[in-house]
């Protein structure tokens, strides 16, 4: 069970206090990588003036970061006073945080230029780019929107990898520069109590309407099709892909071709027996015996009960093809052997409904 203190802090930063009355066991945070960083506790009662201070847009501190109150109940039950706590990281109040100007049509911008223009006049907070964005991208109308909108615009057109906060400083990284490489296993049965692996085929597509929505159109609609992945899962349409500035249909053929999601997702979520060393954007393989699956796969969100004794690590894994790939290997080798085990015999077992003599 870990040590490690939580302190509530009030709106105006007069009032601190440590809090002791938490059920420990619900005390969870949930880290998901661009997506959600957030803890949730119920505390009880004690007339204190921690529990007192549990109040929305107050603060909770826990290892060196902190959260902001958004959502409490106040549950009367049996005679006891309790309230259920969510609060999200400090970061999130860029929510709430707007730049106001605008940088009317089309404009150049590098990373950092367009991070110079969405920060400008923003207070207590900076942000730190680690990795290599070389090119200037396109952003039109850009600005009049808040941090956090900003930010996933941002995050979009310079394909940043991963934003992950650190107190009041936003980490903007590339792939190469956030992704740590392991030699380390999760393994169902041994330190893996269990392994989900859920498939989705809802949002595949692997064909497009490609369309010129210049003044005066540049080229004739098309399509654009995938026909490896048409040719195993039937055609599956996307919204058509629209440009008022492209001229090359090649050119438009490879930026249609990035709607594409050819085949279904499959997301992995592991419960670890053992409390691991687990830490965001490690690579870590996934191992499964009796299937024969082996695959490598990035820590995407980790959820921790730290203050209990017994609740395991939730770990969700990226999704990625040859994630897919690889459980369908595993799939069609558990498949082979069921048939060789029958003779090959796909046949349907019959009942025969009759009576029987004595």
């Amino acid at each position: 069970m870990e040590l490690k203190k939580v302190i509530i802090k009030s709106h105006d930063g007069q009032s601190q206090q440590m809090l002791a009355a938490i059920k420990w066991d619900t005390f969870q945070t949930v880290w998901s990588k661009n997506e959600s960083y957030q803890l949730t506790f119920t505390a009880y009662d004690d007339t204190s003036l921690s529990f007192n201070l549990l109040s929305v847009e107050n603060s909770v501190i826990y290892d060196g970061q902190e959260y902001v109150i958004k959502q409490i109940v106040d549950d009367y039950n049996g005679g006891e006073h309790s309230v259920q706590v969510t609060a999200t990281h400090v970061m999130y109040n860029l929510n709430s945080v707007y730049q106001y100007d605008l940088k009317t049509g089309d404009n150049n911008f590098t990373l950092s230029e367009a991070l110079s223009f969405l920060f400008k006049n923003v207070k207590n907070y900076s942000y730190i780019v680690h990795g290599t964005f070389n090119s200037s991208k396109k952003l039109t109308d850009f600005g009049n929107t808040s941090i956090t909108e900003g930010l996933s615009t941002l995050k979009e057109t310079f394909k940043i990898y991963a934003i992950i906060p650190d107190g009041h400083v936003i980490n903007l990284y590339s792939e190469k520069e956030y992704v740590i490489k392991t030699n380390k296993v999760f393994r169902y049965r041994h330190d893996t109590t269990e392994v989900q692996l859920q498939y989705d085929s809802v949002s595949m597509v692997n064909q497009v309407q490609a369309i010129s929505t210049a003044e005066k159109p540049l080229f004739s609609p098309f399509l654009v099709s995938n026909d490896e992945s048409i040719k195993q899962w039937g055609v599956r349409q996307g919204a058509r892909v629209e440009s008022d500035t492209i001229s090359d249909t090649n050119q438009m053929k490879t930026l249609a071709s990035q709607s594409f999601v050819l085949q279904p997702t499959i997301s992995l979520t592991l419960t670890s027996a053992e409390n691991q060393s687990v830490k965001m954007g490690e690579i870590w393989a996934v191992q499964i015996l009796e299937t024969g699956l082996l695959t490598k796969v990035e820590v995407v969100t980790i959820t921790r009960t730290p203050f209990s004794d017994v609740a395991p690590i939730q770990i969700e894994l990226n999704n990625s093809r040859a994630n897919y790939l690889d459980a369908q290997k595993a799939q069609n080798k558990i498949i082979k052997n069921i048939k060789t085990s029958s003779g090959g015999d796909n046949s349907l077992n019959m009942w025969v409904v009759g009576n029987v003599e004595e």
